[in-house]
């Protein structure tokens, strides 16, 4: 049968009412699971860093970062070398793949690892998120399911449900319908587009969104209010056209240049980190991680958190992937870290370069911490620590936004910081639609989503489209690079 051949089968297969029931009943499997690790991420994490500081009462609280984050690595490295995960260019490269499918064979067996090892690394406050985890074991569960459902040799049917399954994981964790769908089908594709197998995969991926968002918020918190809660100030009509065509112009190049500077950064430190890579691997974590000497991989990870712990000993900002904390860089540090999860105590960020209780003194001030934030994501990413890089990149584009404060008005910053945090985002992982979304849906009520959004959209996809033409290294790696 040709690829056309098999992909128009699948296409008809993946629209037929049944196949939309399986990717209902993925989304709300994947609402639970997504549903329980979150609570026990916000259990480990509290245990970590509110409780255990108070009971080791360190004459000074500041070194316990350090330690916190050493030890954090020690126990990743410890557990990596003992269990096989599943990573994101794994995923990628089944999904671009014809005649395979997440997990190969076996896909369930991969689940709890990747869990497990996300769980570690968040809790112990690596600059990367759950959100890629999140993705990969739901298109694990999904290639699962899809492999009982249609047989263990129906690759495309496995894939279609294994986008189903990311979408519902993804989106029960970010809480934003359909932002999951389009972030799991653009991730897996190197140019600013869908992956081509949308054509099959987008309507169950989309049911799968819909039904994770209904389970996770009406059976899981049905009380809770829904909306976003990142607030940005009021633009008022400050925004002209020129306004709104240089930020969108000079973010988008902004943005990319960023999105360069990260990757160079990762490959940088990679290289001492492990064995040579070839010309032209990728800058994520791929197998070559768990293929070498035991005793390296606990080493390189354990030397790794130490690095990240004296980092974060002067910018505690950057502890943790950053949504929680979003908001302390979204208004120029406005909001004080300790008011925002995971709450931080002052006595543990005492040392900090940029004092995290008072505004930004400085340009140069969130410039520090937004470099900084990017060398802590680029430590763990090249370290082998499992997680996404979407809120770290917005976290990191945020502070160096207001490191030109003294450049753009105050009335047309807000414009500013969300365009920045798109290009950057988009540039790196490639999902300009995605990320609109994402920001658009996590923005709080007051929000001038009407004026914001316009120079965000273009911004997001300059993006991507400067970061492709001044470099084909991508951060993740791709079969094709359309």
């Amino acid at each position: 049968m040709s690829s056309t051949t098999a992909s128009s089968a699948t296409a008809e297969t993946a629209a037929q009412p049944k196949a939309l029931l399986h990717a209902a009943a993925l989304g709300a499997g994947t609402a639970c699971m997504g549903t329980a690790y979150a609570k026990c991420l916000k259990t480990s994490v509290s245990a970590v860093w509110t409780k255990l500081p108070s009971v080791l009462n360190l004459a000074d609280p500041t070194l316990f970062i350090p330690l916190a984050c050493t030890l954090g690595g020690l126990i990743v490295g410890l557990v990596n070398v003992n269990v096989k995960g599943y990573t994101m260019p794994e995923l990628i490269g089944s999904q671009q793949s014809e005649s395979d499918a997440p997990g190969g064979d076996s896909p369930s067996v991969f689940i709890l690892p990747v869990l497990l090892l996300s769980l570690l690394t968040s809790t112990f406050g690596f600059s990367v998120g759950p959100e890629a985890p999140m993705v990969v074991a739901g298109s694990l569960v999904g290639s699962a399911y899809g492999k009982r459902a249609y047989g263990v040799s129906a690759h495309g049917m496995r894939r279609v449900m294994a986008y189903a399954g990311a979408t519902g994981a993804l989106t029960t964790f970010i809480g934003m319908p359909l932002a999951g769908a389009i972030f799991v089908l653009e991730i897996t594709r190197a140019s600013s587009g869908l992956n081509p197998e949308a054509y099959a995969a987008l309507t169950p991926a989309v049911v799968a969104s819909c039904a994770s968002m209904i389970v996770a918020k009406a059976v899981f918190a049905p009380a809770k209010a829904l909306g976003g809660h990142f607030a940005y100030d009021a633009i008022g009509s400050a925004l002209t056209g020129r306004a709104m065509a240089a930020i969108s112009i000079g973010a988008g190049i902004g943005g990319a240049l960023i999105g360069r500077v990260f990757i160079a950064a990762v490959a940088a430190l990679k290289k001492p980190m492990g064995p040579a890579a070839a010309d032209d691997d990728s800058c994520e974590v791929d197998k070559r991680w768990v293929c070498g000497p035991k005793t390296r991989h606990v080493l390189v990870k354990t030397t790794v958190g130490l690095a990240v712990g004296l980092l974060s000993l002067y910018f505690p900002q950057t502890l943790f992937w950053g949504e929680g904390s979003l908001q302390h860089v979204l208004d120029g540090q406005r909001t004080a870290l300790s008011a925002v999860w995971p709450g931080l105590s002052t006595d543990l960020t005492a040392r900090a370069f940029a004092a995290v209780t008072a505004p930004f003194a400085a340009p140069s001030a969130a410039l520090a911490v937004g470099a900084a934030k990017l060398v802590a994501i680029a430590l763990a990413c090249a370290g082998g620590f499992p997680g996404g890089i979407i809120f770290p990149i917005f976290f990191a584009a945020s502070a160096l936004a207001h490191g030109l404060s003294a450049i753009v008005p105050a009335a047309l910053m807000p414009v500013w910081v969300m365009s920045l945090m798109a290009s950057a985002q988009a540039s790196v992982t490639r999902t300009p639609l995605a990320t609109v979304f994402m920001l658009g849906l996590s923005a709080a009520a007051s929000a001038q989503l009407s004026v914001l959004l316009p120079p965000v959209i273009i911004a997001s996809y300059v993006g991507v489209w400067v970061s492709q033409a001044l470099s084909k290294k991508t951060f993740f790696p791709y079969k094709r690079l359309d």
